[in-house]
Order: C-alpha cells, then structure tokens, then sequence
C-alpha cells in the first residue's frame, strides 16, 4: 500500500492519531495481499512499539505513505531502523527511523463483509507465513500477476 504525502500530511496524521486514537484509510495497490486488499478501509492507532510481524504506516525520505509488514528490526550508528517489506514484494524496504513510523494497523474494513481485527487467527497465520516462508512472496506476485491480466 503506497500514497504520495509530503511533511505537512505526516505531522496532520500524527496529530489526529494521537488526538482521536487512531485514522482511516483506504488501501491502494497489492503489495499486502491478501491481507491488505485494494479498496480496504485500514484502522491505524498510535504504536508506541512495533513487534516482527506488526503491519506499520510509515513515511519514506521520498514522501511516500507505506503500510507494510514489520520483518526485523536493527540498529545503524546506534540508532533503531525498522525493515519493512510488502507480502508480495520480493525486497525489503528502505530501513524505516522512528520517527517515520506513523501508526500500527489494527483493524480492516471491506465491503459487504465485517470488520477484520489484526488480533483475528488468520492474520497470525498468515504473519508466521509470511516471516518463516519469505520465498512464498514470489508465489503471491505471480498469483497477483495472473488475476490482474485476467
């Protein structure tokens, strides 16, 4: 899932999570499917800690908004960075500072269908799949490949 934003937006998104607990937003792209699904409505709160497996919103350098999932943390020139990679995609993201995490995905909303909590057992499946099997990414972008040409 990836937005344009620019530094105003960031400090806005910041401020209403941390006023009213969480934001909205839909989903873009197929870089989290199935988890994440174009046209979701995605619940991001104040995450005062990310754990491996967490889905975060986050800004790049590059003014673009991300939400993807949390593989693995590490410290360069004795600071955090998180690394984030989208289920389907084959690299890594760029290492992410704290500073430029924004939120934690708790909950999705689709159409015709109820809510969907990040707590639900599917979604610590497919977590465990997604961190222990990170080779099954190339067979969700072809899958993903083969349903947008049909």
């Amino acid at each position: 899932m990836i937005m344009p934003i620019n530094q105003e937006s960031v400090v806005l998104l910041k401020n209403v999570i941390e006023k009213k607990g969480y934001v909205h937003f839909p989903s873009e792209g197929f870089s989290m499917y199935p988890c994440i699904r174009q046209n979701d409505l995605c619940t991001f709160e104040k995450a005062p800690v990310l754990k491996k497996g967490d889905i975060g919103l986050f800004h790049t350098k590059s003014g673009q908004l991300i939400a993807h999932r949390l593989i693995k943390t590490r410290y360069k020139n004795e600071q955090l960075h998180y690394i984030f990679k989208g289920d389907t995609n084959l690299c890594w993201d760029e290492p992410v500072t704290r500073e430029q995490v924004i939120g934690k995905l708790t909950a999705i909303s689709r159409k015709k269908q109820k809510k969907v909590y990040m707590a639900a057992p599917f979604d610590y499946i497919w977590c465990w799949l997604m961190l222990f099997f990170p080779f099954s990414s190339r067979f969700l972008k072809k899958y993903i490949n083969q349903k947008i040409v049909n």
